[in-house]
């Protein structure tokens, strides 16, 4: 079966392995070919396979459609790539094209799903292959797989174990393909679907002292990326103007009645801010993009909005 893969990241990378180790003939692989000099990742491995390399944004042409037609594609993956891809490719598609999405499907349709999981405190998240049709994250599913997440995972946690999960979706879906097995599909129910934008953050990426101390932790977590770069960026608070962002908090069973942003005295030696509930700590900030310590930063009386 001739296959096009539109595909970035280490799940891009994955894939590209399994390809390589299936019958399958990788007629182009779509991705984002960096500079001349780096490359990146997915172009990297696609290179060393002998695949050849195309730009992402290809899929959003409807002449692209042409070359699906010349050169006999069955179907396209896409894995982590985002652009849209227009309806004439995908009816160009001999068999149609299929998409992993990092999170479960209605629920959490659009981007950033892992992010919203963790700050909507689930204790499940998942991963689906399903269909691409003309609306978003709208096809019928082939495959899932839910799993546990817990109120210590960050965004780059919970985001590494989707890249875990779904690659054996993709995996059994091209060993049923490959086995001429029929490919069985369910309908989304839309009247669950909740769509996430690509630039909706919650408060616009500010910390909202008046929210619990949970709450405010799983913001905090939810944007967590390190060492890489988050989606959402970091979360900020303000101290008379000064953009401060805050990289991790810890929680406290202690009580506070003070003003929600308050710094307090120092808890075990960290920084402590209060919330609608309780005290939370802090050891490291981030100011004009140096890493500074809390507690030289901050002091007790100060108010951060």
């Amino acid at each position: 079966m001739n296959i096009l893969l539109a595909a970035e990241e280490s799940a891009g990378v994955q894939t590209i392995r399994l390809l390589s180790n299936s019958n399958h003939n990788v007629k182009g692989v779509l991705t984002d070919t960096g500079s001349p000099s780096k490359g990146t990742p997915v172009a990297t491995a696609a290179g060393k396979h002998g695949y050849s390399i195309m730009p992402a944004p290809l899929v959003k042409e409807p002449s692209f459609a042409e070359w699906i037609k010349d050169n006999s594609i069955d179907l396209l993956l896409n894995i982590h790539s985002l652009f849209v891809i227009c309806p004439e490719v995908i009816d160009a598609l001999r068999v149609g094209a299929f998409n992993l999405h990092p999170g479960p499907l209605p629920e959490y349709a659009g981007l950033n799903a892992p992010n919203w999981a963790i700050y909507n405190r689930e204790i499940q998240h998942g991963v689906t292959l399903h269909q691409i049709s003309t609306g978003i994250d709208t096809g019928d599913i082939i495959d899932e797989k839910k799993f546990r997440i817990s109120n210590i995972d960050t965004g780059l946690s919970v985001s590494m174990r989707c890249v875990k999960h779904g690659i054996p979706l993709v995996e059994k879906f091209l060993r049923n393909i490959e086995n001429n097995k029929s490919i069985t599909t369910k309908k989304q129910d839309l009247n669950k679907r909740k769509y996430y934008r690509a630039n909706q953050v919650p408060n616009g990426g500010q910390i909202n002292w008046t929210d619990t101390s949970d709450q405010i932790d799983a913001f905090v977590r939810a944007c967590n990326y390190s060492p890489f770069q988050s989606p959402w960026g970091y979360p900020f608070t303000t101290r008379n103007g000064q953009k401060i962002s805050i990289l991790k908090i810890g929680l406290t069973d202690h009580t506070c009645s003070a003003k929600p942003g308050s710094v307090g005295d120092p808890i075990n030696g960290d920084t402590s801010i209060a919330t609608a509930d309780y005290w939370v700590t802090v050891k490291r900030c981030l100011v004009e993009d140096i890493h500074v310590d809390a507690d030289s930063l901050l002091s007790p009386g100060d108010l951060l909005k």
